[in-house]
């Protein structure tokens, strides 16, 4: 290896290079570079759910990743981290593998029986349609461009087998669905931010929004029509204040033909749970443009599978979570979890508002067409159309 040349990996034979460098190094400099992929799997009956997510941070030497199981109100989860070089082909940290079986049909993702939770299993997830992007997500703050993302999800099925504390599930695909994504690029909330900047909110441009009503939502679907022909609504929205459009959103309605129609907005009208902020039903208006000034307004219903269930992803390290978070350094080879028993306990909310982020099961229908959702949310104060009960 030369100096100023990283090394040589698999995917250097092929004609795919970016930079003017190997597949061993990323096109900037910048800490919070990051790649990732997630995955949510669940029962249609919402008796039982698995999470798993695995981040390489190549610009930190690090990947890292958690998995996990909930059944009930009870929560198993498994954090692993491990140093990233010389295996920076290896898609596995710990007990925690991801596998591509075949590219955008088949993908693996396996948790093997380990010392710190009672949980394992090994999952095949195979698409019930194409991969679709989401707009980008691009973010400046204090003169610093602190998010450049793009991220595809996808919508599909789930085979294989789950064990909790000794008792085997078999994974039914008829019986479960999920979703799964892929993101690359600059990333927030990665490693612990520096002490000597200015901090973001006394910024010209990061004013505090701190006191105003915050709604975010991202939620991904797969709807079936009659004729049996399947579809998706898909929308990301960050918005603090309430006034006009909001501070970040991308949405689409994509058919199976990889047709993406754009949203022009979306207007969520969502009953939450007031104790720990779950989503629980209500109704999700969209606009799309018609012909000229024509505007096409389409509505979906949501309600959650069952009212108890939503993976947490704070213990997956979606935020600081007992002093650690995505991409920070914790040992050649970090493994460690805990079972919580309550997730929906409310004192949990009250510690970090960021605990109300969960892999939330819906079922989700347009007029006669019906299927299955994920929704991850926060919301905070009092939003225009959100109630709580």
């Amino acid at each position: 290896m030369l100096s100023k040349i990283a090394p040589l990996t698999g995917a250097d034979e092929f004609f795919n290079h970016q930079i003017v460098n190997t597949h061993a190094a990323v096109g900037t400099a910048d800490l919070s570079w990051t790649e990732k992929i997630w995955f949510t799997v669940m029962r249609k009956d919402g008796s039982l759910q698995a999470d798993f997510g695995l981040g390489k941070y190549a610009n930190r030497n690090i990947m890292d990743g958690f998995a996990g199981v909930q059944h009930g109100t009870t929560q198993h989860t498994v954090r692993a981290s491990r140093v990233l070089r010389p295996a920076l082909e290896t898609m596995s940290v710990g007990p925690l593998t991801f596998e591509v079986v075949e590219p955008y049909r088949a993908l693996r993702i396996a948790l093997a029986a380990n010392t710190v939770q009672p949980i394992s299993y090994d999952l095949t997830f195979t698409d019930h349609l194409p991969a679709f992007f989401e707009g980008p997500d691009t973010v400046t703050s204090g003169g610093r461009l602190v998010s450049d993302v793009i991220r595809y999800h996808q919508a599909g099925t789930v085979s294989g087998w789950i064990e909790i504390e000794g008792k085997l599930h078999e994974v039914n695909p008829d019986e479960w669905f999920g979703f799964r994504d892929h993101s690359w690029g600059v990333r927030e909330h990665v490693g612990l931010e520096p002490t000597d900047l200015v901090p973001g909110n006394l910024a010209p441009t990061g004013a505090s929004k701190a006191g105003k009503p915050y709604h975010f939502n991202w939620l991904v679907s797969h709807l079936v029509r009659p004729d049996g022909s399947a579809y998706e609504l898909a929308y990301y929205f960050r918005d603090f204040g309430a006034e006009g459009r909001p501070d970040f959103f991308t949405g689409h309605i994509s058919e199976s033909d990889g047709t993406q129609i754009p949203l022009l907005r979306v207007v969520p009208e969502i009953t939450y749970r007031s104790s720990d902020k779950a989503m629980m039903h209500g109704r999700i208006y969209v606009l799309l443009g018609g012909k000229g000034r024509e505007l096409e307004e389409r509505v979906f219903e949501i309600e959650a599978i069952n009212p108890e269930m939503g993976f947490r992803l704070q213990p997956g390290m979606y935020g600081a979570w007992k002093g650690q978070i995505h991409g920070s350094f914790k040992g050649q080879d970090f493994l460690d979890g805990e079972t919580i028993e309550d997730v929906n306990n409310p004192e949990l909310v009250n510690t970090n508002y960021r605990w109300q982020i969960r892999d939330r099961p819906l079922r989700i229908r347009e007029g006669q067409n019906a299927g299955y959702a994920n929704v991850e949310s926060i919301i905070l104060g009092d939003y225009p159309g959100v109630t709580m009960a």
